[in-house]
């Protein structure tokens, strides 16, 4: 993905202190480790909880493999713009064995194509998603077909809060940061 000649942000929302954070977040809190996105979200002080055990759910899930969720942290990021989250997920989308070619393919203008067809599927429900908050009765079928009732709620629930995500970081501006703290996780809460 592509960030060239990006503007610089004159505003943004500052990143809580480390003492707000630490109150928030609790004594296990260590600056050097912590992302800039999860010290965000300890500034939503009483939503911090339910943000982070989202954020667990999903990295936990049953029936979605990593790679999976990981193309949809990527391709939501391409769709929308969110350079912070395209950046950190690169890190965890290699952490967890995805190919050069795959997470270049997620960043590609235009339809994911030459990787994978369940990727390929599944960067096109997160393309129609995040550009139009709906699937085409085309991509639903195929969705149903390849992973059922189930796992295709999850899936939807995963790229809807992939969007989400985004919106936050570029809403608040979230500093990018050194992403050497990703280099052996494989979650944003390790």
């Amino acid at each position: 993905m592509k960030h060239a000649n990006e503007p610089v942000s004159a505003v943004a929302i500052p990143l809580p202190t480390d003492e707000v954070a630490r109150v928030v977040i609790g004594p296990t809190y260590d600056p050097t480790q912590v992302l800039n996105v999860i010290k965000m979200m300890a500034g939503t002080e009483d939503m911090y909880p339910a943000s982070v055990g989202f954020i667990r759910a999903l990295f936990d899930t049953r029936d979605v493999d990593p790679k999976t969720r990981e193309m949809i942290m990527l391709r939501a990021a391409k769709v929308l713009h969110c350079r912070y989250e395209w950046e950190a997920n690169a890190v965890l989308a290699k952490n967890i064995g995805l190919s050069d070619l795959e997470i270049e393919a997620a960043g590609s203008e235009g339809a994911v194509s030459g990787i994978h067809v369940d990727y390929v599927l599944i960067c096109k429900a997160t393309d129609e998603l995040s550009v139009s908050a709906n699937l085409t009765d085309a991509t639903l079928t195929e969705l149903l077909s390849r992973y059922g009732d189930g796992v295709c709620r999850k899936l939807i629930l995963i790229i809807g809060w992939f969007n989400l995500l985004a919106r936050f970081l570029n809403g608040c501006r979230v500093p990018l940061e050194d992403f050497e703290k990703l280099n052996q996780k494989t979650n944003p809460l390790d």
